[in-house]
């Protein structure tokens, strides 16, 4: 199921609702926890607004146009989204997903488990294990977004592993 809703999620840009740009909005796209479909609505309205043809842009100028009024996603929004977690997707943060009693500890990776970074600041969800080769998707300002990488396990720096209960 997550790799048939991660297209909807590529390429969304980062975004978290703290510092100079929080706002307290009942929206969910406006906030960095929307799902694909709500920040696809948004940025429709949005554009719509401001006289922008959205057909007549590049996906660049797309993402562009959603960073400069601050639509995309977090880590912690993408991972319950794409796991359709049953939590409020609100409050929860990556620190949450990575600890007790949503998931449990593992030793060993396999796909929809998450691997705990930066303190539990940052999640990644695994999409795919190939020995010590791992594929994950997460979204960072660091990235740019959502993105799918690949990585052999000792080079990805993280806090544990775990499975969402």
């Amino acid at each position: 199921m997550v790799r048939s809703k991660l297209n909807e999620y590529l390429g969304l840009p980062y975004f978290t609702n703290s510092g100079r740009h929080k706002v307290m909005s009942p929206n969910n796209a406006l906030v960095g926890k929307g799902s694909a479909h709500e920040i696809a609505l948004e940025t429709i309205d949005l554009a719509n607004q401001q006289n922008i043809k959205l057909l007549d842009l590049t996906s660049k100028q797309i993402y562009n146009f959603q960073k400069k009024n601050h639509l995309g996603i977090d880590c912690s929004g993408l991972v319950c989204h794409l796991l359709d977690l049953k939590y409020d997707v609100r409050k929860t943060s990556a620190n949450m997903l990575t600890s007790s009693p949503i998931s449990s500890p593992v030793t060993t990776l396999q796909p929809n488990d998450l691997i705990r970074q930066k303190n539990g600041k940052h999640v990644l969800l695994v999409l795919e294990v190939n020995k010590d080769l791992i594929t994950y998707v997460h979204s960072s300002k660091d990235t740019k977004g959502v993105v799918v990488e690949t990585k052999n396990i000792k080079d990805i720096p993280n806090d544990g592993f775990w499975r969402a209960n």
